[in-house]
C-alpha cells in the first residue's frame, strides 16, 4: 500500500470535506428556521428525519438491513439516536425564536463543554490554560445573550442546554467510535428519529404546500450528505487537523441569516461569538500540542 493509500495520508480532502460539511449543516439549520415561521418546530424536526431514513433507505439496502444496524452496544447506539433526536428538537425549537448567529454562537460552547465534560467523566487531563479558555469562551457567550441588558430570551438558555446535550452526545459517539462503524451510528440516528417524530407529529400536523414539502425533504438530504461527509473527513485526516474548519460554519449562518431574514448579528453578539471562536481555537490548539500532532 502506498503513502497516498494510508489512512490520514491526504488532510486536504478531509478539509474540503468538513468545508462542504459546515455548509449543508448551515443550509439544513437555515431552512430549518425559515419553516418554523410557519410549522411547529417538531414538524419540522419530523421532516428532517423522515427524508434523511428515506434517502439512506436504498444504500442500506444494498449494503443490507442486518449489516447497517450491526453493533457491539445495540442499546447505547438507540440511546445516542434519542438523544440526537432531542438536541435537534431543542435546537429547532430555538430557532423559532433566536437569530441564526446567536443560535449558532451559543451552540458552539459545545467543545468547551466537552472539555469539562472529559475532566469530570472520562478523567482525562484538562490542563489550566484549557480551563481558562472554557471560562473565558463562557464569557463571550454572556456577550451573546446579554443577561443583564434585558435581551436574553428563554431559548438561549435552551440553546445552552441544548450545546450541554451535544457535549454528552459526543462522549457517547467517542466511545462507540472504538466499536462500531460511523456509518451505523448515522443508520441508527436517522431511523429511530424517524420513528420516533412520525409518532409525535400527528399532533401538530398541518398540511405542508409543495414548496415546504420539498424544503422538509431537502434537510433530510442536507442531513444525511452532511453526517456522511464529516465522517469520512476523519477518514483521510486527523481530528485536530479538520477540527478548527468547523467554525466555518458561522460564517455561512451569517451569509444566510442576512440574505434571508436580514439579521445583522449586533456588536455584542460579534464579540461573543469571536470570543467564543477563539477560545474554541484555543482548546483545539491545545490538544493538538499535547498529542505531539504540530
Amino acid at each position: 500500500m502506498t503513502d497516498a493509500n494510508l489512512p490520514h495520508s491526504r488532510p486536504w480532502v478531509g478539509i474540503l470535506l468538513i468545508c462542504g460539511t459546515t455548509l449543508f449543516f448551515a443550509a439544513l439549520d437555515t431552512v430549518a428556521k425559515y419553516l418554523t415561521r410557519e410549522y411547529h418546530p417538531l414538524q419540522v424536526v419530523w421532516g428532517r428525519y423522515f427524508f434523511h431514513a428515506a434517502l439512506l433507505l436504498p444504500f442500506l439496502w444494498r449494503r443490507g438491513i442486518r449489516r447497517s444496524f450491526a453493533s457491539a452496544n445495540p442499546k447505547l447506539q438507540i440511546g445516542r439516536a434519542v438523544l440526537i433526536s432531542v438536541i435537534t428538537f431543542m435546537f429547532f425549537t430555538t430557532l423559532s425564536y433566536l437569530p441564526l448567529v446567536d443560535a449558532q454562537a451559543i451552540s458552539f460552547t459545545m467543545p468547551l463543554i466537552l472539555t469539562a465534560i472529559a475532566f469530570f467523566f472520562l478523567g482525562e487531563k484538562v490542563g489550566v490554560r484549557r480551563w481558562i479558555a472554557v471560562a473565558v469562551g463562557f464569557v463571550g457567550v454572556l456577550f451573546v445573550i446579554r443577561p443583564t441588558g434585558g435581551a436574553m430570551h428563554w431559548a438561549a438558555l435552551l440553546c445552552l442546554a441544548c450545546a450541554a446535550l451535544n457535549a454528552c452526545f459526543h462522549v457517547v459517539t467517542r466511545t462507540l467510535a472504538r466499536t462500531d462503524s460511523p456509518d451505523v451510528g448515522i443508520a441508527y440516528a436517522g431511523f429511530a428519529g424517524a420513528a420516533i417524530f412520525s409518532l409525535a407529529v400527528p399532533s401538530v400536523w398541518k398540511t405542508p404546500d409543495l414548496e415546504a414539502m420539498l424544503l422538509l425533504a431537502s434537510m433530510g438530504l442536507f442531513g444525511a450528505t452532511g453526517h456522511y461527509w464529516l465522517s469520512q473527513a476523519y477518514v483521510y485526516a486527523r481530528a485536530v487537523v479538520v477540527a478548527p474548519y468547523v467554525y466555518l460554519q458561522m460564517v455561512w449562518v451569517a451569509m444566510f441569516g442576512f440574505i434571508l431574514f436580514d439579521d445583522v448579528p449586533s456588536a455584542s453578539t460579534s464579540l461573543g461569538t469571536a470570543i467564543v471562536i477563539a477560545a474554541g481555537l484555543y482548546v483545539f490548539n491545545r490538544e493538538r500540542k499535547l498529542k505531539g500532532e504540530g
